[in-house]
């Protein structure tokens, strides 16, 4: 007899019919992986593998941490074009990319406001390649487009008591994962640990885009008095993606790479990997 079929799953899930091991059939769940194209205009800047929803937030904040814009108002027009041909303009609302997120393939296209020979759109470089869910920076062209113009870090005190605390507090409300167990999270907290923003996707760069471009989208750039925390690892892209925002604390659950932790020290930003309760590394 066949596995019973589970009600409908959400977005973001996708239900898949399994064999478990003693031979019996049932039905599961798997985060859905689907490309996202982000154009500027008409020019195709990259494809990202990410989970549907928060498209909106995730090619604002894409094109944000990429050096593309430089804030809010460099965004003229921001729609998404899902797969079946549907537009759905840029909301007042900072909560529409999640009322409209996507099922699978979309494209987001943005318009940008002409700002002369310095402008966002000058500071272009199309990704021709496809962005992966694992890697960030995959898909880039040349060395110079890893360059992107960072801001000075303003230091944040947090206790180390607090810094422990966030991985806990992430992984409690990361409703996806507790799903299908195939997502990163990227949590943004408040000095007092107070979460404000969580996003999960199949990639931690995504995660990490989709929390930034939410706090653009409500103009709440420089996130300097905010805590950055990821489920995973630290690589160079998610360290650089906090530091164009100005974050002075990213708490990791994982390792750091040797050039996420370079640049953290050369920003003055405090990276802490392995966090969890009673540990912890910061670099020095």
């Amino acid at each position: 007899m066949g596995a019973e079929a589970p009600s409908r799953p959400g977005a973001g899930l996708r239900d898949v019919v399994v064999r478990r091991h003693g031979g019996a059939v049932e039905h599961d769940l798997v985060a859905v992986e689907a490309p996202l194209e982000i154009r500027v205009g008409e020019v195709p800047v990259v494809v990202t593998m990410r989970t549907p929803g928060d498209d909106r937030e995730l090619a604002a904040g894409f094109l944000y941490t990429e050096g593309v814009i430089d804030g809010r108002d460099d965004i003229a027009e921001l729609r998404v074009i899902e797969a079946g041909g549907a537009l759905v303009p840029l909301s007042s609302s900072p909560s529409a990319g999640r009322e409209h997120g996507c099922s699978g393939t979309a494209i987001v296209e943005a318009t940008l406001r002409d700002r002369g020979a310095s402008g966002a759109g000058a500071r272009l470089r199309p990704r021709a390649f496809r962005a992966t869910a694992a890697c960030g920076v995959c898909g880039k062209q040349r060395l110079e487009d890893l360059e992107v113009a960072l801001p000075a870090i303003r230091p944040l005190a947090v206790a180390d008591a607090l810094v422990e605390s966030l991985p806990g507090r992430l992984r409690e409300r990361q409703a996806l994962f507790d799903e299908c167990g195939g997502l990163h999270g990227a949590g943004l907290f408040d000095a007092e640990g107070s979460l404000l923003c969580l996003r999960e996707d199949v990639g931690r760069h995504n995660a990490v885009d989709k929390v930034i471009g939410w706090s653009l989208l409500r103009g709440e750039l420089p996130l300097d008095d905010r805590i950055l925390t990821v489920s995973g690892r630290a690589g160079f892209e998610i360290v650089q993606k906090a530091i164009r925002a100005a974050i002075p604390v990213v708490v990791a659950v994982g390792a750091a790479s040797s050039s996420a932790v370079d640049l953290a020290r050369a920003s003055g930003l405090a990276l802490h990997t392995f966090v969890g309760a009673g540990r912890g590394n910061r670099h020095v």
